[in-house]
């Protein structure tokens, strides 16, 4: 074969085609080696080398151009079978076995590999758009850390609430990122093991067959909410007096919006209606399957919504205008000293938690501030309804088994003055008269 010439593109830069002769804007290759003709192709993204038994010369290369080209489309049609075509192949059972589960071929439990099931369902989930790429990458680091490890080379007819103990007690010796798995995970894997049995037993017909999650209970866990570590409106202030000057603007609005970080972080100016006093809350910063940043969707479809903004909601804003502007008017309102997107590891590392130790303040994650707006708004009387929405709850129910204990007034509003009131009132101390003294109505 004629080797690969070198032009220009329009950069000027020198690059080489790949692909000439028979090969040219072609999918898959035929190869000479030790003069004789190979093909060359991908099938079920793995490449696959296989000869075809006849030696080079242009009336045979071109033949089986021909014939790859049929199974090039053969492929892209669904409908190719590799022992079909290379039944001399040692990969003939390894691939037919690929394409029977791909094709859902009714396999029994003990047929049926955990590892080979669980990456073909891990794919389809991904491409499905039924599940955001944030929570696609909670699957993939489960799956890589522990689920494959342990189930790759087992069956579906070895999984029992037995074989799960052990899979704790081998998950527990590793260290992932340096941290021994909590329970909290490990539930997290076996609620993807139950959707992925779910999904083969649909598929593969076993609704006969017996149950491999009898007799299994969940690891007990420490309720997340139990964590709640709200600031008082004197710790707030305590808080903004320590913080440079440029993000006191930010965490003024996260205490008194109550807003997810992802979702404060991924404001646009033209989702704020000055005129009207109200914040559309349409999308959040959220981690892809690859793990980076990315703009996506807000959590669930009742965190989309419209809330009034306060008096002591805009009067933040205003100030975080003033930034916004200085730093060149970026696409996100709030944003870095340099017009950035903010990464909420940096601003906890270089920014929160320097201020909490300036201030004296127990140490807490920023997940604080939305606690801090729930529990300070109970406790101010205002109406759980309103409190719900502006957080973006479905209802009530949560909010009530959360922060219940944080309601002390019978009496409340449906607008949130009682809220309001805390930072107004604050004026009168020292600290708050240099900190929220601008807040309110004028």
């Amino acid at each position: 074969m004629e080797s690969p010439i070198s032009t220009q593109n329009g950069n000027g830069f020198k690059k080489k085609n790949r692909k000439r002769g028979l090969n040219r804007n072609k999918k898959g290759s035929v190869r000479k080696i030790n003069n004789m003709i190979y093909v060359d192709f991908s099938y079920f993204n793995e490449r696959v080398r296989e000869p075809s038994g006849l030696t080079w010369n242009d009336e045979n290369a071109l033949a089986v151009r021909k014939q790859l080209d049929r199974i090039v489309s053969a492929i892209q049609l669904g409908t190719f079978r590799f022992a079909d075509v290379f039944p001399q192949s040692g990969k003939k059972e390894y691939f037919s076995r690929k394409e029977q589960l791909q094709s859902g071929g009714g396999l029994s439990p003990s047929e049926l590999s955990c590892g080979e099931y669980l990456a073909i369902w891990y794919e389809r989930l991904k491409h499905s758009g039924r599940v955001s790429e944030r929570t696609m990458l909670g699957y993939k680091d489960l799956i890589r850390a522990y689920l494959q490890p342990f189930f790759q080379s087992r069956k579906f007819s070895d999984l029992n609430s037995v074989l799960f103990d052990q899979f704790f007690s081998w998950a527990r010796k590793r260290r992932y990122r340096g941290y021994v798995v909590s329970n909290s995970s490990l539930n997290k894997c076996m609620t993807v093991w139950k959707m992925v049995c779910k999904s083969a037993s649909i598929e593969h017909g076993w609704s006969g067959e017996s149950n491999p999650f009898h007799g299994y209970k969940k690891l007990p866990v420490e309720d997340a909410y139990e964590k709640i570590f709200p600031f008082s409106i004197e710790e707030q202030e305590q808080l903004i007096e320590a913080l440079p000057e440029f993000w006191k603007p930010y965490f003024k609005f996260a205490f008194c919006s109550g807003l997810r970080q992802g979702e404060q972080i991924a404001i646009k100016p033209e989702d704020i209606d000055w005129e009207k006093g109200m914040l559309h809350i349409q999308r959040a910063i959220t981690r892809g399957e690859d793990g980076k940043l990315m703009e996506g969707r807000t959590k669930n479809r009742y965190s989309r919504r419209t809330i009034k903004l306060l008096p002591v909601m805009l009067e933040s804003l205003e100030e975080q205008k003033q930034n916004h502007s200085q730093a060149g008017k970026p696409e996100y309102f709030f944003c870095t000293p340099t017009g950035t997107m903010i990464h909420t590891s940096n601003l906890r590392r270089n920014v929160w938690k320097p201020a909490l130790e300036k201030a004296g303040l127990e140490e807490r994650d920023m997940r604080q501030t939305r606690h801090s707006f729930a529990t300070n708004a109970l406790s101010s009387g205002e109406n759980p309804l309103w409190i719900a929405k502006t957080l973006g709850h479905k209802n009530t129910e949560m909010l009530i088994r959360v922060y219940g204990k944080y309601i002390e007034k019978r009496n409340g509003t449906n607008d949130g003055s009682h809220f309001n009131n805390l930072y107004q009132g604050s004026k009168s101390k020292k600290r708050g008269g240099k900190i929220w003294a601008s807040f309110g109505p004028k």
